[in-house]
């Protein structure tokens, strides 16, 4: 969107802004975080997408309209495997985490409703790895205060910024372009 506004001495000058959605790039942040956290711990990424529009985008539930989708693919998984757990743990809740820090770590704008799924799936892989509920709760603590520090830090934020920066553009991502992304901040690192 192109302005004109009347400044002294009766000239006109042309004010370019364009309205921001920051919704839709909190989202990139979100779903960048996924990416880029599960791709540097050995997931191939399918593809990341963000979407202008939910399909909840009728319905006033008092919900943000935000949709993304980041496609985690692990390969051949041993379930009882510790460590393959732990990685998928830590790539759930790095959408989240991203989030959370280009939102400059301040509380009072987190949305936490938006990551009713993310959450959930935290706390069923939390129960796989832990048996008793307060070690769960306590894995996921740690898992978070840890992602903050790495998530935050570069080469890991550098990546996340310009993924999140790609998916502004509106094409999907394809799990090569992450990893390019990935091999670019690491060599630097």
């Amino acid at each position: 969107m192109t302005v004109a506004t009347k400044h002294q001495h009766d000239e006109w000058l042309m004010d370019w802004t364009w309205a921001d959605d920051e919704d839709e790039l909190v989202t990139a942040y979100h779903e960048a975080g996924h990416a880029i956290v599960g791709c540097a711990l050995g997931a191939q990424i399918d593809r990341v997408t963000l979407s202008q529009a939910s399909m909840f985008d009728d319905e006033d539930d008092g919900m943000p309209h935000r949709f993304g989708d980041c496609i985690v693919n692990w390969g051949r998984v041993d379930p009882s495997d510790s460590w393959q757990r732990q990685r998928e743990l830590l790539t759930i809740l790095a959408g989240p985490v991203a989030e959370f820090v280009y939102q400059s770590g301040d509380e009072d704008l987190l949305d936490v409703r938006t990551w009713a799924s993310d959450w959930r799936q935290a706390q069923l892989c939390a129960a796989a790895i832990k048996p008793q509920a307060a070690q769960q709760v306590q894995l996921l603590r740690e898992a978070v205060n840890r992602l903050r520090k790495i998530v935050a830090a570069d080469p890991c934020w550098s990546a996340i910024a310009a993924l999140a920066d790609e998916l502004m553009l509106g094409d999907e991502i394809e799990g090569e372009q992450v990893a390019d992304l990935v091999r670019f901040w690491w060599s630097r690192a």
